[in-house]
């Protein structure tokens, strides 16, 4: 069973009056290309493509195509929008996402993990902690400009005095406290030695 045009255009009405989404067919869009497709076909067999029958079917069609593209349209930014909202961290109504169809809401998921990624990346990465390291696994030593185990340009450091808590060099706040074992960038480390507030170290093989 298809769907009618008077369907199609008071679902379009409903959307553009409403402030949020509304409850639509869950295969609207499945119903509405079937319909044209069958538009098509008794355009095509009427033989007469110039006829009004056969005009009338051809605005028909465009109207058709119109409406459901504008449904779309009003319904992604809809989405989009709340898909933003709980990427930044706001709560969304679980009764706005029942009103998704299936690939709505797979749009949904899909554009907030982007933005909570990218959130993660861009904005809350520079309150991220440093990755602690276990007293048990270190001993003190000499510091070296390449420290086993620390990336390339860090330092593994041990702190032995209160600090309080610093900018790095590579962009990240670090709050640490008396006894933490962290990898540092290395100018940072090296003031720090230097200052007596740190310990260089490196991992025992």
């Amino acid at each position: 069973m298809t769907i009618s045009f008077d369907r199609v255009r008071s679902i379009l009405f409903d959307e553009r009056a409403s402030g949020t989404l509304t409850d639509i067919p869950s295969d609207l869009y499945t119903k509405v290309h079937e319909e044209i497709e069958l538009m098509y076909k008794e355009l095509y067999d009427s033989g007469d493509p110039l006829s009004e029958r056969s005009q009338d079917m051809i605005r028909q069609i465009e109207s058709f195509k119109s409406y459901i593209q504008e449904i779309f349209s009003i319904r992604t930014g809809r989405i989009i929008e709340l898909a933003l909202a709980k990427g930044n961290g706001d709560t969304i109504d679980r009764e706005i996402k029942r009103l998704m169809i299936t690939e709505e809401q797979a749009l949904f998921e899909a554009v907030s993990k982007a933005v909570q990624h990218a959130r993660g990346e861009l904005i809350d990465r520079r309150s991220r902690k440093p990755t602690l390291i276990p007293e048990t696994e270190v001993e003190d030593s000499v510091y070296e400009e390449e420290e086993e185990g620390a990336p390339r340009g860090f330092s593994l450091v041990r702190l032995i005095a209160p600090i309080e808590p610093f900018m790095g060099i590579d962009g990240r706040t670090y709050a640490l406290s008396n006894e933490d074992v962290v990898c540092l960038p290395s100018p940072n480390a090296t003031v720090l030695c230097d200052r007596n507030i740190a310990l260089n170290i490196r991992i025992r093989k």
